[in-house]
């Protein structure tokens, strides 16, 4: 339950009409402060490792909880798959391999936004 407070108050942070959730400079806390080289690192090693599935269930908990709390959101995902998400993820984290999970998560939200489904019909459930 705590993991799931803490991604839906990270993607909050990440939700573009919403009110930010960060202090006055628009910073914030995230719960998966490595960088994206650490990610892609544990991607390369290409073990179900206990911290390759902390990272995956934290970005599955990140896309529920936008999800749950970007207005006009069923599945931010829309057509694609979780594995779609991850493939993004890793592209982003190829081009910045500096940033952490959360910028990465903020920016493939983005790119995922517009094909989203916004309703439960809509995706076909």
């Amino acid at each position: 339950m705590k993991r799931i407070l803490i991604a839906l108050t990270l993607c909050a942070a990440a939700i573009p009409s919403a009110a930010p959730a960060a202090d006055d400079g628009g910073a914030y806390w995230s719960q998966r402060p490595e960088t994206c080289r650490a990610f892609r690192s544990a991607i390369a090693a290409e073990s179900r490792t206990p911290a390759l599935a902390n990272i995956r269930n934290w970005i599955a908990g990140y896309l529920t909880a936008y999800n749950r709390m970007a207005p006009d959101t069923y599945d931010i995902l829309g057509i694609g798959e979780f594995e779609a998400a991850m493939q993004s993820i890793e592209n982003y984290c190829k081009a910045h391999p500096l940033d952490n999970l959360s910028t990465a998560m903020e920016a493939v939200t983005e790119e995922f936004h517009a094909r989203r489904h916004q309703t439960k019909r809509q995706a076909g459930r």
